[in-house]
């Protein structure tokens, strides 16, 4: 009996064997299917390959050509904050106030701020010497008894409780000048630093206000992409319709933010456009022309170039197939390099899809 179960358990397994290596066996038609399949690739001549045109977008913002930042000239807390970015101010608008928290009486200029509270003191005890001295002088000088010297005593203290009085009143209103944050000129907010509640210190930022007559175009660059840049360079802004206006580079930053380390670059319309509005935000588009060094050489995208251990190489196209080429990376700016490799100007090279091909694969080009 357990010799029978053995026989059939054989025949199973035997049966099981032969079906697998049918299946086996036909796979690798199917994968042979597959790789005999031209893989789609795009080309470009090696006489177009001496200039690259790199296109790069930055965005941007549109302020006034003349600005005015904004400080806070005393310590405190902000109890009204500037209005949104892209509010219209007048020339001696308020755009802030600057109070003390507490439960201090509202003083002059509706502040809680001890030190105005203080000044105002100052200015009701000037004041009222000014009125005793003034009263003194004017009941001796028409008292007949009164000496000159008396007469002219009382002159000089009234004289001294006046300029006194003068000054604290010039005090008071410094002080509330201090805490009264107002704007310099009209325009519009292009940056708001502080809201209600902020705590701030004297000479902190406050806000940012532009003169909308004129506008330029402020953004930053890495210190590699600031080297392409020149004075005078045309460069045009996009907006969100993909409408496009010409500028000029004016101002390229000798030193980079300390925080961000990027370049500020300041760029101004070539002509006034009313769709460029102060305040609001735009896309820089700057179009580089990139040739190489040497004349021999060409300019390819690094998405182009194999870098291997031992060797960089580049893929041609050779009859219908891909052919490997090495070359030498002569320099590397940013997504391109300048390439050196003993190929004729008509040679075809793969610029996408050399990533998916090796050396005598069958491919297609496409448009």
């Amino acid at each position: 009996m357990n010799k029978k179960k053995i026989i059939v358990s054989i025949f199973i397994v035997g049966v099981l064997f032969v079906v697998a290596m049918r299946f086996s066996g036909k796979k690798p038609l199917a994968t042979q299917d597959a790789v005999s399949q031209p893989i789609k690739v795009s080309a470009k001549l090696v006489s177009d390959s001496k200039t690259f045109l790199e296109k790069n977008q930055f965005p941007a913002n549109i302020v006034g050509d003349q600005e005015v930042k904004i400080t806070a000239k005393s310590a405190g807390t902000i109890a009204i904050a500037p209005n949104n970015i892209g509010s219209a101010v007048g020339a001696g608008s308020l755009l802030a106030k600057i109070d003390d928290t507490g439960k201090l009486n509202i003083g002059d200029g509706g502040l809680r701020s001890l030190q105005v509270q203080q000044a105002q003191l100052s200015v009701e005890q000037a004041k009222k010497s000014y009125d005793l001295a003034k009263d003194n002088y004017n009941n001796l000088k028409k008292d007949s008894s009164a000496t000159s010297s008396e007469k002219d005593s009382a002159k000089t203290q009234r004289d001294i409780a006046k300029l006194q009085y003068e000054n604290a009143t010039l005090g008071l209103n410094g002080s509330v000048d201090n805490h009264l944050i107002t704007s310099p000129i009209s325009g519009i907010i292009t940056n708001k630093a502080v809201s209600v509640g902020d705590s701030v210190s004297m000479g902190q930022l406050i806000a940012t206000v532009s003169k909308t007559s004129n506008v330029k175009i402020q953004f930053y660059v890495d210190q590699d992409q600031r080297v392409a840049l020149t004075r005078g360079q045309e460069i045009s802004a996009i907006d969100n319709d993909g409408n496009s206006s010409p500028l000029l580079i004016q101002n390229i930053a000798i030193s980079a933010d300390p925080t961000t380390k990027r370049f500020l670059i300041e760029a101004y319309p070539k002509k006034q456009n009313p769709a460029l509005l102060a305040g609001t935000i735009t896309t820089v588009l700057i179009e580089t022309s990139i040739k190489p060094k040497i004349d021999a050489d060409f300019i390819l995208p690094l998405s182009a170039i194999n870098v291997g251990q031992n060797e960089s190489y580049i893929f041609v196209v050779d009859n219908n197939v891909a052919k490997k080429v090495p070359v030498t990376i002569v320099n590397v700016n940013g997504e391109t390099a300048e390439i050196s490799a003993q190929i004729s100007p008509e040679t075809l090279i793969i610029t996408d899809g050399s990533k998916l091909v090796r050396d005598g694969v069958a491919i297609a080009l496409q448009n």
